[in-house]
Formats: structure tokens, C-alpha cells, sequence
């Protein structure tokens, strides 16, 4: 990129470009809302965001207020927390040696900007500008919870803001440092966020089971482990470390920095106020500086890091057989094993087959990833039955419910983030995807087997540890065993339904996101309520009604078709969305 181009003269150039893209997508967004294909988006998104704000100023209207401290503390150790599993995820992360996980840009936008006359400075900066909208959304979002709890909901809004903004700075900031660290020392990273991990997590739960009396329910164990959480972000070491944070956060709830009060009275809170919105500005604009002189830092490293595995290979001292592969070669080396799993596609001829061949194939490079984001859930599920004290927690049937509770949990939280090989993960695809002969029933079935099933795997593989505790009720095994798919079929479904809803890029910003997010949340909480509800008023009616002979059959028979009549409606739901879909 051309350095010498003045700033003015950049500045100049990118508000150009920002307006001509916000011309158009202004004017997408306007036929978006007058195209029959995309009516089922608008409506969602209007009803969402409709309900949402009309239950803000109702129903949460008349809540408790809450301490403001709790929100600063949060908005400042809470982040830090956020910045910790954002650190650990970079580290871990699985990508060949050309690929960039701080990654400035999209291919687009490299295509537009990245080869332009712009510095090098002004195209990170220019990433971090562009999160400002999506940014000022969640803010607004949030103020319609919040908005009770501080003196000033302008002041939350604003402070909100400028907290996030400041942890999307720090997570720019920690992904440009694991990009430039090579293999050894990002080994030694993994081990450090190890040990931190163990030392974070063990805390937590040695707390839990302090503050805990003993023979507890679970779900006391739970609340108290959340409690310990937010005491743990609370605590004076998080406070410390989220020093970048703690003027945005006071902002947010109007009150003064105590190092401010020494100079200025601390019931002056306008000039309080101006004076942490002015330090926010402070930490953001220091920050950026420290983020394009990292990224000026990793492009050296990773260019160094190049030449000298050149040099080593013309030396001879790395045979070419041994050396890291690139990402193209890294896909062409894995091509030897995807004709290996033609097992699958022998199983099921035909389209589905080589659909589930080619997920099968996906999931090989992220399987460490797979494997601890179940193991976690499959230990945490099984956790209440390993409670042996006196009193309620000898109650096997309580212990057993929470352990279904927490499979269906990681059913619907967890596996759809961990197990990302379907729809979601081919946008840039697409349009491959919509030129195969395939029928749009046969595509969904392909893209959806291979997540599906391993859910299900870890489903029937937890049942199974806990029946062995705990030797449940033979027909609750069985009709947990059945039920249990439909859940997880219905989850994938909706899931990819809501992404060719509202279609995105890995890590995107935008309203959409924030819709997308809270339709998520919405629909998950909805069936965690409503199932338990439905399946026990149907049984008290199977019941009441009928002969005791008969009742229970018609109970369970009725309940297990009812679950797999939602699930397929649900399926039947993303076979429309992905035949009406738009590239």
C-alpha cells in the first residue's frame, strides 16, 4: 500500500466509499423490504425489534432496580473476562500457515480498499470504525433493559458503547499478537491459557462448593456458580486488569472515577461525566495507536517467519515433504482422505451421500474442537449425579431431571457453535451449492446429517453415562432416547433457517447480527419453557380422559409424535428458506 497518501487525503477517500456503500445498502435494504422473496425477513425483524422495545418499556419497566455498581462492574470485569475467552479461542485456533486470523478485511473489502492508494494505518482503523454502527445498536438494545437501573440512560448509552468499542480494540489488539507468534510460541501460549484456564474455572468451583451448603439442589449450585462468577469479575485482580474499561464504565452509570474525586466534587456529575467520556476517548485513540503498530509488528514477523522458511527449504536443511503447507496445499493433501470416506457415500447413494461425505470430511480438521466443546457439556450434564452428600441432592429423580436439562441445554446452546459444517459455514459457496442437481429436500438432508448425528451421539452417549448411575425408569430412557434427535434436528434447522434468513460472514457486524442473535436466544428460551409445559399438560390430559390402561401408551406415543411433528416442521421450514434463498 501506498504510505506516502496523506491522511487527510485517506480520510477523504474512505468517507467517499463509506457513503457510496451506505447509499447502496440503504437502497438494498429498501428493495429488500419491497421483495415478496424477502418478506418472511422483514416481518421477523420488524416484529422482533417491535415486541422487544414495547416489552422494555412494559414489562421490565416494572421490575426491581438493580445496583448500578453491579452493571460498572460488569461492563469493566466482565469485558476482561470476554477478552480471556476471546485470547484462549485465538490461541487455539486451527489455521495453516497463510492464513491471517487477524484478518483486516474481507476478500471484498480487499478487493475495494486493500489495494488501494489508503496507508496500511488508515485500513485497520477503518476496521474498527466500521463495528461503530452495529455497536451503537446493541448499545441502544441494551438501554431498553438497563435504562431503570442508572440516573441517566444517555450517559448508559453512551458508556455502553464505548465499552464495547474498547473491547473490540482488545480483541484486535490480542488476535494481531497470536498471529505473529510462531509454532513454539504459540505452544507456549496454549500452556499458559491452560494453566489459566484451570486456575480461573478452578476457583469458580471451589468457591461453589464453599459458599454451597452442603445436600443442595443443583439448581442452588447453579445459582451460586453464577453468583461466584460475577464475583469473581467483581473481584479487585479483574477490576485491576480492566483499568482501559473503567471510565467507560462509571460513564455508563454516572458515577466518578474515585481518583477524580480528589480534584473535582463528586456531586458535580456533569463535569464527572465529561471528563470520563473525554479519558474513553483517550484509552480508544491510545489503543488504536497500539493496534497499527502490533499490525505493522506481525506483518513483519510473518514476513521474516517467510523468508526464512525459504531460506531453509533452498538450503535443503527443511525437505520439502516436512515443510508447513499452505492453505491450498493443505486442502490438496486432504483430498487422499476424503476418497477414503466414500463409505458414506456407499451407505446412502446418491446426492446425500456425497452431501454427508463432504461434511464428514469438514469436520476432520476441527475435531479437537468438537471433542472439547462436548466433553465440557458431557461432564457438566453428568456433575449432579456425582453429588453424594446427605439430604436433597440423594434425590435421584431431582438429579436425573437436571441431568436431561442439561443435555437438552447443550442441545440447543452448544452443539449448533461447535458443529458450524452446514449451511452456515458455505456462504461463500453458495452459489456452488445452488447449481447442484440436487432438490432442495435432498440438499438439507445432506447438510444436516452429519451435525445432526454427532449431536445425537453425544445425546445417547451422556443417557447412557447416566443411566448407569443413576438406573432411570426403562420407558424414560426410551422416550428420552427418541425425543432427544428431534430436539436435535429441530435446533440444526433453525438454526440454518435463521441463517439464510439473515445470511452473514464469519465474525459480520450489522443490525442483522443483533436481530439474529436476540431471534436466537428468543426461540431457544421459548422451547426450554414451553416443552416441559406442553409435554406435562399433555400427559395430565392423556390421563384424566382416558383409561388407565390405555393412558400411558397414548401418553407416550403421543408425545414422542408430537416432538418429531414440530422437528420436521421445523425441517420443513429450512427446505423453504434454502429453495427461496437469494444469492
Amino acid at each position: 500500500m501506498n504510505t506516502g497518501t496523506t491522511w487527510k487525503q485517506s480520510c477523504s477517500t474512505l468517507w467517499q466509499f463509506e457513503l457510496a456503500r451506505w447509499s447502496f445498502r440503504w437502497q438494498r435494504f429498501w428493495d429488500r423490504i419491497h421483495s415478496p422473496r424477502q418478506v418472511s425477513t422483514t416481518l421477523l425483524a420488524i416484529g422482533f425489534v417491535s415486541l422487544y422495545v414495547l416489552a422494555g418499556f412494559t414489562v421490565l419497566s416494572k421490575r426491581d432496580v438493580v445496583d448500578p455498581q453491579r452493571l460498572q462492574l460488569w461492563l469493566s470485569g466482565g469485558m476482561v473476562l470476554y477478552g480471556i475467552y476471546h485470547a484462549i479461542k485465538y490461541v487455539w485456533s486451527n489455521h495453516t500457515r497463510d492464513e491471517i486470523a487477524a484478518a483486516t478485511t474481507t476478500p471484498a473489502m480487499l478487493l475495494w480498499i486493500g489495494g488501494g492508494p489508503l496507508p496500511r494505518q488508515m485500513v485497520v482503523l477503518h476496521e474498527v470504525a466500521r463495528v461503530l454502527p452495529a455497536t451503537m445498536v446493541k448499545s441502544m438494545l441494551l438501554c431498553v433493559v438497563l435504562w431503570r437501573d442508572v440516573p441517566n440512560p444517555i450517559a448508559l448509552w453512551v458508556g455502553v458503547m464505548l465499552a464495547l468499542l474498547t473491547l473490540e480494540c482488545l480483541r484486535r489488539i490480542i488476535s494481531h499478537v497470536v498471529d505473529a507468534c510462531g509454532g513454539r510460541e504459540r505452544n507456549v501460549l496454549r500452556i499458559f491459557s491452560v494453566l489459566v484456564t484451570l486456575a480461573i474455572s478452578g476457583q469458580i468451583v471451589l468457591s461453589t462448593i464453599h459458599e454451597t451448603p452442603k445436600g443442595s439442589d443443583p439448581a442452588e449450585y447453579m445459582a451460586v456458580g453464577i453468583g461466584e462468577v460475577a464475583m469473581f469479575t467483581a473481584s479487585d485482580a479483574m477490576q485491576w486488569f480492566a483499568f482501559p474499561l473503567q471510565p467507560a464504565a462509571h460513564l455508563a452509570v454516572s458515577e466518578p472515577l474515585w481518583l477524580t474525586t480528589f480534584i473535582i466534587p463528586a456531586t458535580w456529575s456533569i463535569v464527572h461525566c465529561l471528563l470520563q467520556l473525554l479519558l474513553s476517548f483517550m484509552v480508544i485513540a491510545a489503543l488504536a495507536y497500539v493496534l497499527t503498530q502490533l499490525d505493522q509488528w506481525a506483518l513483519d514477523r510473518r514476513h521474516e517467519d517467510e523468508v526464512r522458511r525459504l531460506v531453509d527449504l533452498q538450503s535443503g536443511r527443511v525437505h520439502p515433504a516436512k515443510r508447513p503447507l499452505t492453505n491450498q496445499e493443505h486442502q490438496q493433501s486432504s483430498l487422499p482422505t476424503a476418497f477414503s470416506l466414500t463409505f458414506v457415500a456407499s451407505i446412502l447413494n446418491g446426492p446425500i451421500g456425497a452431501l454427508m461425505s463432504r461434511q464428514w470430511h469438514c469436520i476432520r480438521r476441527y475435531r479437537i474442537n468438537v471433542l472439547i466443546s462436548f466433553a465440557i457439556p458431557l461432564g457438566v450434564s453428568l456433575s449432579p449425579l456425582l453429588t453424594n452428600t446427605a439430604g436433597l441432592a440423594d434425590n435421584q429423580i431431582k438429579q436425573w431431571i437436571f441431568v436431561v436439562g442439561g443435555i437438552a441445554l447443550s442441545s440447543l446452546l452448544l452443539a449448533p457453535p461447535a458443529l458450524q459444517i452446514d449451511f452456515r459455514r458455505d456462504l461463500k459457496r453458495m452459489s456452488l451449492l445452488r447449481s447442484f442437481p440436487v432438490s432442495a429436500s435432498k440438499m438439507c438432508v445432506g447438510m444436516l446429517m452429519v451435525p445432526v448425528a454427532i449431536t445425537v451421539l453425544f445425546q445417547w452417549w451422556t443417557l447412557a453415562a447416566a443411566a448407569w448411575i443413576a438406573c432411570p425408569n426403562l420407558w424414560q430412557l426410551a422416550w428420552l432416547a427418541i425425543a432427544f434427535p428431534a430436539l436435535a434436528l429441530l435446533t440444526f434447522a433453525i438454526e440454518n433457517a435463521l441463517f439464510l434468513t439473515f445470511p452473514h460472514q464469519i465474525h459480520a457486524q450489522g443490525i442483522e447480527m443483533v436481530i439474529r442473535a436476540k431471534v436466537t436466544f428468543l426461540w431457544k428460551g421459548l422451547v426450554l419453557a414451553l416443552c416441559p409445559l406442553v409435554l406435562f399438560f399433555w400427559t395430565m390430559l392423556c390421563h384424566s380422559v382416558l383409561p388407565e390402561s390405555i393412558a400411558f401408551l397414548v401418553a407416550f406415543a403421543g408425545s414422542l409424535i408430537g416432538c418429531w411433528i414440530v422437528s420436521i416442521g421445523a425441517f420443513a421450514i429450512l427446505v423453504f428458506c434454502w429453495h427461496r434463498f437469494d444469492v
